[in-house]
């Protein structure tokens, strides 16, 4: 009886799946392990209507919700970022750019 060999892509799968796990994992590196789950954590953007505006006592959000400057933590980069409970929508952390408070 003949086997015959049947290429398996395998190899190819694994490499593009820890690719985008790797992807994942570089874009929610700086987020604090208490804060982000992998989809807690996200970058706003004004040009999707996700504005920021400061006040004298903390920021409020496009929808409403307003998060004290003593709540506030440090970003990194440039850019606000929002971490919230995904069900309930609670902020648990705040990220705003050097320079902004």
């Amino acid at each position: 009886m003949l086997l015959r060999r049947v290429s398996r892509p395998i190899p190819a799968i694994a490499a593009v799946t820890a690719f985008l796990l790797a992807s994942q994992a570089m874009a929610h590196s700086w987020y604090p392990f208490w804060c982000c789950d992998d989809h807690d954590c996200r970058e706003l953007f004004a040009t999707k209507g996700e504005t920021v505006t400061e006040t004298k006592d903390g920021y409020r959000l496009w929808d409403g919700r307003f998060i004290g400057r003593e709540d506030s933590k440090p970003s990194p980069d440039r850019h606000f970022h929002l971490c919230e409970e995904q069900t309930t929508r609670a902020i648990i952390c705040f990220f705003v750019p050097q320079g902004e408070s």
